[in-house]
């Protein structure tokens, strides 16, 4: 019963993984500033990023994609009947096999590295020369930067198994750890009197530590979650052939959004036509990711093992609450916040990146590539819940079939738009692919009979509407606080004097404009369907 109090307290959870995610997010921003000051969008940051994307898109597609929703519910079902002795046997049996798994994907790709021509390794640089360079440097950080993987989706799946047992806050602190290992390393590069290349190839050491000492910080979660024991193979156990046969349809489904990373970085570092594409899309994508983390991320991982457990419950009734919830809440956030950082691009990209190797033409491209990313922002965070609760109820083939289409549509609109419109035109491009990702999820629901409430439809109008305030006193308040320091003062300074108040001033006028608008409860809570009496909305 315990367990159950736990993961139905998911908004607790989702604050405290948003508060971790959230100083996550600020060590990123700081790892961002030094990584561009120090190497700008020339060959070693393309090449880095590049090598940094791959292992990446495994950790998504297996630890936060494919292998974490597969594995949840397995592992809910099997406490729920078990208790705690099955959930061991299920996770060191999960954890042995993916240890098979990811030890020979492995090789796979080293050997990859190890044999591909230069010719395709050196098209992300501009000219024989600067191609040459930047295969002699891609291909050994090929090699550094592959074997992240492993541990970095072993810590996923521990991670995951804490999540069940209602622990958010060490799996939530893992991305913030590695993090200061990336600034502590870009600090050690940076006083070192080396070429930018062997600087880039000790980087990537110090993010293969980091990723080993972001599994070691699960043990002890792991311990008081009673789930820790060693790895166990067995390929005939009936949870590890469940997990298998569910992970392949949900791999594309649940990950649309890295997939489509991927894809941009290799369509944008080998046909956009200016050197260092990739770089501006990574950064980009960073000032993305902080809403989507805080709003999506944290509220998909905490509210899934809940659903979950109503599905196998079969309270479909409370399940459908409960998506409700958690789609209207998020999209509540989206909406304002997909606004604001439209409008305080151009100075977010100033104040945080514009320095050392990275100038103002630099940032003004990249400010324009995250209004394109705000367009999709709420697309985003809907699928973060839309998809749990297709696999909450067992419905494993929708999501994919629909992430089948938008990955067709958003590679043809990548390789047309790249050579023409540059890297916005690919930004809007996966922004449209995300949104189309989740009206289609949201159509799926509503034929499974799940609608939103009147009072969740009411709420989202007002979010929309007060959202056009929200912009507006941001911006406007942008264009008086940018001329208040020099470019000169340091970012300390900057961020709290040239940031805050146009911050600040969006955040108050959409919390005014949504008291105008008539909601009294601030951040929305929709019905409850456990009071029938209850008509608030």
């Amino acid at each position: 019963m315990g367990r159950q109090e736990g993961v139905r307290g998911y908004r607790g959870a989702a604050a405290r993984i948003a508060s971790w995610t959230l100083v996550s997010r600020v060590l990123g921003l700081i790892r961002d500033r030094l990584m561009f000051g120090e190497f700008g969008r020339g060959i070693e940051a393309g090449a880095f990023l590049l090598a940094w994307t791959v292992p990446n898109l495994f950790r998504r597609l297996f630890g936060e994609g494919a292998l974490t929703a597969s594995f949840i519910p397995v592992l809910t079902r099997r406490m729920e009947r078990e208790g705690e002795a099955g959930g061991r046997r299920c996770v060191a049996t999960i954890f042995g096999a993916l240890l098979l798994v990811l030890g020979l994907l492995l090789v796979l790709c080293l050997g990859a590295a190890r044999f591909a021509p230069e010719s395709w390794l050196a098209g992300g640089g501009r000219g024989p020369e600067a191609g040459k360079a930047y295969a002699s440097l891609l291909r050994p950080l090929l090699y550094l930067l592959l074997p992240y993987l492993l541990p970095v989706c072993l810590m996923t799946l521990a991670a995951a198994a804490q999540n069940v047992s209602g622990r958010f806050s060490l799996p939530a602190l893992a991305p913030a750890l590695l993090n200061l290992f990336w600034i502590g390393g870009l600090l050690w590069v940076g006083s070192l009197d080396l070429p930018p290349a062997e600087k880039a190839l000790r980087l990537a050491l110090c993010l293969l530590a980091g990723g080993i000492a972001q599994v070691l910080l699960q043990f002890p979660g792991l311990r008081r979650s009673r789930l820790l024991a060693p790895p166990r193979f067995d390929l005939r156990d009936p949870d590890l052939r469940e997990v298998a046969r569910g992970m392949m349809p949900m791999m594309l489904g649940l990950s649309i959004a890295q997939i489509n990373v991927l894809l941009s970085y290799g369509v944008a570092a080998y046909l956009v036509p200016r050197e260092g594409a990739n770089a501006i899309l990574f950064l980009g994508n960073r000032l993305l990711d902080f809403p989507h983390a805080l709003l999506g991320v944290a509220l998909g991982t905490a509210v899934f093992p809940l659903l979950s457990l109503l599905g196998e419950q079969g309270k479909k009734e409370e399940l459908a609450a409960r998506i409700d919830e958690a789609l209207a809440g998020g999209l509540f956030l989206a909406l304002p916040a997909a606004a604001g950082l439209a409008a305080l691009a151009p100075l977010l990209v100033d104040v945080l990146f514009v320095h050392g190797h990275f100038g103002a033409e630099d940032g003004r491209e990249t400010a324009g590539v995250v209004r394109m990313f705000a367009i999709g922002l709420p697309g985003l965070i809907a699928v973060q819940v839309l998809a749990r609760a297709h696999y909450a109820l067992g419905d494993r083939r929708t999501p994919v079939r629909y992430a089948l289409r938008v990955l067709l549509f958003t590679l043809a609109g990548h390789l047309l738009a790249a050579p023409r419109y540059g890297t916005e035109g690919m930004a809007l491009i996966s922004s449209a692919a995300a949104l189309g990702n989740a009206f289609l999820l949201h159509l799926s629901l509503r034929r499974k009979g799940f609608e939103r409430s009147a009072g969740t439809r009411r709420a989202l109008g007002e979010a929309l509407a007060a959202s056009v305030p929200t912009a507006a006193a941001a911006m406007g308040t942008a264009a008086w606080s940018s001329g208040l320091l020099s470019a000169d003062a340091g970012l300390l300074l900057r961020l709290p004097v040239v940031l805050g108040p146009p911050v600040c001033a969006g955040l108050g006028a959409f919390y005014l404009g949504t008291r105008l608008l008539g909601r009294r409860a601030f951040p929305f809570r929709p019905r409850r369907p456990a009071d029938p009496g209850d008509r608030r909305p």
